[in-house]
């Protein structure tokens, strides 16, 4: 198990807390500084639990600031400092200057958390044996083999043009990072890698990881200088393997839209794949144009791109979303339906698509 975007490690805690890691895990993050706390808890944590039971006792906001302007010596120190400023700085934000420097202000809580004691030794007890990395994503993942997993948490991609923060680490992380990212997804799927990536529901995104398995999810967000702001957001998953959601995995509105979802998204790369294959790219790129729009405002509008293809009554075409789509031949056979003379076929050589490629079944 690969997870190059470490963070707090959410996925990774829980699989080991359900003993789903069979082979290890590499862990990772280009903060360095995250990276050196992770660690300081595995080698040492009890050293770690008793200089946070000491900011415990000083804490205020003076001693708030001492300890942000102090650079540690022992890793213990440092994992200490971090949780403690983690702990207690304004919304628990993780910031850096362009000097790599932690720079978000205190938080007032009337009675923070400073030391959970007893998850300080799960969480050693977690990473005890796991590599931990301060590197960059691609070289992460680089010794990732066919059969392993690689989960992808990178800085989101920003939903408008102020939303762009960046700043979790000094070197941020751009469109370009996001591009590299994309072919870095690619290059592991293609070598037989099980790859998984979360990120913001934009069209830049959609557009990126077009050609890969795409469920909307609701994720809740609690950071944000504004409290009305903070809540469930829609997020899309992105995967090189379909999902199999069990009926006891999640709540049932939860599940259904990744049922729902995982129903549009099956049947839309099933279509776009035939029509790439068969000389309609054109054709494709009105799918993911119509496609990306409903994702991007978040509608839940389904459909059989089938049957959109084999056109209305007596061959008509239709019209989705302003757009008209031609009506294929293909499309009408594989829908069981008469060919109408207006019905396009570019080649003599099409194999109109079978009815188990048509997407109607929920995630396969």
């Amino acid at each position: 198990y690969f997870e190059p975007f470490l963070g707090g490690g959410a996925l990774f805690f829980e699989l080991a807390r359900a003993g789903r890691l069979k082979r290890g895990a590499c862990l990772s993050d280009i903060n360095s500084t995250l990276m050196d706390t992770y660690r300081g808890v595995r080698d040492d944590a009890e050293s770690v639990i008793r200089l946070l039971l000491q900011h415990k006792h000083d804490h205020s906001e003076t001693h708030f600031y001492q300890v942000r302007a102090q650079s540690p010596a022992t890793l213990a120190e440092q994992a200490a400092r971090i949780i403690y400023l983690n702990r207690t700085c304004f919304n628990g934000l993780y910031r850096e200057n362009s000097k790599g420097q932690f720079n978000t202000p205190f938080g007032r809580y009337r009675n923070p958390l400073i030391c959970d004691e007893e998850n300080l030794r799960s969480v050693a007890g977690a990473l005890c044996g796991v590599d931990i990395a301060a590197t960059g994503f691609a070289a992460a993942v680089a010794p990732a083999r066919p059969g392993d997993l690689v989960y992808f948490d990178p800085p989101y991609a920003p939903l408008s043009k102020t939303a762009n923060f960046t700043d979790y680490s000094r070197e941020g992380f751009g469109a370009a990072d996001h591009t590299l990212l994309a072919a870095t997804f690619a290059e592991l799927a293609e070598r037989g890698v099980k790859v998984m990536l979360s990120n913001s529901l934009t069209p830049m995104t959609l557009e990126l990881y077009k050609d890969f398995n795409l469920y909307r999810v609701q994720a809740r967000r609690v950071i944000n200088s504004k409290s009305e702001r903070r809540g469930e957001i829609g997020e899309v998953l992105v995967t090189s393997f379909p999902l199999e959601i069990s009926a006891e995995e999640g709540s049932a509105s939860s599940r259904a839209e990744l049922l729902s979802c995982a129903s549009r998204t099956f049947g839309k790369t099933l279509a776009r794949q035939w029509l790439q294959e068969n000389g309609y790219a054109d054709v494709a790129a009105l799918i993911d144009e119509v496609t990306a729009e409903w994702q991007a405002t978040q509608r839940g509008t389904r459909r059989n791109w089938w049957a959109v293809l084999a056109g209305g009554r007596g061959g008509k075409p239709r019209c989705i979303s302003g757009r008209v789509f031609p009506v294929l031949r293909a499309a009408q056979i594989r829908q069981g339906l008469p060919v109408t003379d207006n019905a396009l076929c570019r080649s003599p050589l099409e194999k109109p698509p079978s009815s188990c490629a048509s997407g109607r079944r929920a995630g396969g």
